[in-house]
């Protein structure tokens, strides 16, 4: 009996050793990038008084200002070490500029240009809200600058193809007329790749409901992602809400966006939410609800249950298992993984949960 016991023991032992190392091993195989925002030159409204004297734990090692070259030279370096796989640029154009002379996407450049650029891929997230419309007035000129940036060597590729991802579905349709007409120009860019010796395009759309995922498929969206979706943690009356109940709730909206989507599905996990440091007469972010319990805990929560969700729903995923991280840099906003001048660093709980711990 005793050494049935033993043998028993022995076995469940090794059982053990090698499920937990498969595990690890297919939490590796996913491949984390971060959205990176770049309103951080100094020359945009984005640094606000309110942000830098009331919410100063935000304030990045470097100082508000980090479009630099040094700077990012540095951030490529800590994200690559922490374990992301690329940043994914919220990218600008307006009509009558250059898309170098807009300030937002300096951040690009300087990456493009950096020392330790090898070290993360890169893809574009089109800002086409806001007005930074993209329409057929202006998708040919702006077709010949995503082919060129598609053609960089950290270009980061979806079924070999190139990522270009867009922030939202509505302007599109409204601005060609019809989702039809925005599928023919999204093949028009496909077939424009190919012609510049490209295999083509892998094209996303942002969507957070089965009803946005509709839209975004009949629109000839080759994957379904997010930016964010930080209103499905918004329970109840209060207006500060524990950041647990976003954890929670974004796990179920990954399951149902998931089950929906015809096409791969990249989840995005938030990690926050609270951009009170912008509030004006507008979007009156002050009298809104915002999470409250951002920490390098709460950012090791927030990515642990990406990975988690991420090796249980393997057949919603891209076949390189891309997940999404709200965001690098979105201080401003809540969300953000730059090590802080004060004292917090989030990019331990992104370190911790993406060694498996």
């Amino acid at each position: 009996m005793l050494r049935s016991q033993s043998v028993l023991t022995i076995c469940l032992t090794v059982a053990f050793f090698f499920t937990g190392h498969h595990l690890l091993a297919q939490k590796g195989k996913n491949k984390i990038g971060a959205y990176y925002f770049d309103g951080w030159s100094g020359t945009t409204f984005h640094i606000t008084d309110d942000l830098k004297y009331n919410y100063s734990d935000r304030e990045p090692v470097w100082g508000w200002v980090t479009s630099k070259q040094e700077i990012v030279d540095e951030q490529i370096a800590l994200a690559a070490n922490a374990g992301l796989s690329f940043f994914s640029f919220c990218w600008y154009h307006r009509n009558g500029r250059t898309v170098e002379e807009l300030p937002e996407n300096r951040a690009l450049s300087l990456y493009k240009q950096s020392k330790n650029v090898k070290k993360l891929e890169y893809c574009l997230l089109v800002a086409n809200h806001g007005g930074f419309d993209v329409g057929p007035e202006n998708w040919d000129k702006l077709t010949d600058i995503w082919l060129a940036e598609f053609k960089h060597p950290q270009y980061k590729r979806v079924a070999n193809k190139p990522l270009l991802i867009f922030f939202e579905f509505n302007s599109l349709i409204k601005n060609f007329g019809s989702p039809e007409a925005v599928s023919a120009a999204f093949e028009k860019l496909r077939k424009r790749a190919v012609e510049a010796g490209l295999p083509g395009a892998s094209i996303a759309i942002c969507a957070g409901s089965p009803e946005g995922i509709a839209k975004a498929e009949s629109s000839g969206a080759d994957i379904i992602t997010g930016y964010n979706y930080h209103s499905i943690g918004f329970k109840g009356p209060d207006q500060a809400i524990p950041i647990d109940t976003l954890h929670s709730a974004e796990q179920q909206l990954w399951s149902k966006l998931g089950s929906v989507a015809k096409k791969p599905y990249i989840p995005v996990s938030t990690m926050g939410w609270d951009p009170r440091p912008w509030s004006n007469d507008k979007n009156k972010y002050k009298e809104k609800p915002y999470f409250t319990g951002f920490s390098a805990q709460s950012v090791q929560q927030s990515v642990r249950g990406l990975l988690n969700w991420m090796n249980t729903h393997e057949s919603s995923l891209t076949q390189e298992r891309l997940g999404l991280l709200y965001a690098w840099n979105e201080n401003g906003e809540g969300a953000w993984l730059t090590p802080g001048k004060h004292g917090l660093n989030p990019l331990n709980g992104l370190k911790a949960a993406l060694s498996g711990k």
